[in-house]
């Protein structure tokens, strides 16, 4: 969003070259701490992943605030962690391989069979888990202002890995010396190998919440279309429609389904000012990965200015 806003002040002072900037796309993105933090567990009761009772004993000791939660609330939303450990974050309905080792002082799902928790073995040093779609982020680690965790770290404090991911092809890419020229990368005697867990690099996030970024573009006249895959857990679409809904617009089209090769492919709802949220039925984190043709359809129409 940042970059955006950038965008949008070099084209009003004229910066050079001139770009024909009309609006963006946010796709399963993290925009607010108390929005996105707020947004777990309401999505896991919404897909039956948590019982009622975990959802009210959250519910009573947080207050419905878990981004800055008391110990006791604490206490309560571990049970939360506890009953999703085992799934792939990403994509709750895509599986989800899990290292052994990893499991053996898991608190999760123990009635998962031996013979699945045992698929994407590796004697590698470091767990690999095999990729069943998905990206890479820190599951709870914080999306608050300060140093984002690194894997290393995570896994060095909290015995975790990276799940439902192999990196062994894309290591083998990224570090071809053609490839690196291709995509502008410092060659390897510069910068080192790429490699999916690094620890060489310090990311301290300090851009606070990107609702103000989101409202001052679209008060300018910018389009926006705000889409997140309805399973995906990592970024849950429940904080993204709860941000959108915050701005405060006027609602112009109604919550309905949308279509995709006549099928309903999720909803939508359209605001003031030219900004629409929307879902695709059964997508993860990446939509396009997920959903390819409903991605395609959706992308194309609102690019061309047609109705979704």
């Amino acid at each position: 969003m940042i970059i955006i806003y950038l965008v949008v002040l070099g084209i009003k002072v004229g910066a050079k070259p001139i770009i024909n900037f009309k609006g963006y796309m946010v796709g399963n993105g993290v925009c607010d701490p108390v929005f996105d933090g707020n947004a777990l567990v309401p999505f896991t009761h919404g897909m039956a992943l948590i019982s009622d009772d975990i959802f009210e004993g959250v519910e009573s000791s947080c207050g419905k605030n878990y981004s800055n939660p008391s110990k006791i609330c604490d206490e309560n939303i571990e049970k939360v962690y506890e009953a999703i450990s085992d799934l792939n974050i990403y994509d709750i309905l895509e599986p989800c391989y899990h290292d052994p080792t990893s499991q053996l002082g898991s608190k999760g799902n123990k009635s998962l069979p031996v013979s699945f928790q045992q698929l994407g073995a590796t004697s590698k040093p470091l767990p690999v888990r095999t990729r069943m779609f998905g990206r890479a982020w820190p599951f709870r680690a914080p999306v608050k202002d300060g140093i984002v965790p690194l894997w290393p770290e995570l896994a060095q404090t909290n015995s975790r890995d990276v799940p439902c991911f192999n990196d062994e092809v894309a290591t083998l890419w990224l570090n071809d010396a053609k490839v690196r020229q291709a995509i502008h990368a410092q060659p390897e005697n510069v910068s080192g190998t790429w490699e999916l867990c690094t620890g060489r690099i310090s990311y301290n996030h300090d851009a606070g919440s990107m609702i103000p970024y989101h409202k001052t573009l679209t008060l300018q006249g910018y389009r926006a279309l705000i889409y997140s895959g309805d399973h995906d857990m990592c970024v849950p679409y429940t904080g993204t429609q709860a941000w959108t809904r915050s701005l405060g617009y006027k609602t112009i089209i109604p919550w309905r389904s949308w279509m995709s090769n006549s099928q309903v492919s999720g909803y939508l709802q359209g605001y003031d000012h030219d900004i629409t949220f929307l879902t695709i039925k059964g997508a993860g984190h990446t939509v396009p990965e997920y959903k390819p043709m409903e991605a395609l359809d959706f992308y194309s129409r609102w690019l061309d200015h047609k109705p979704i």
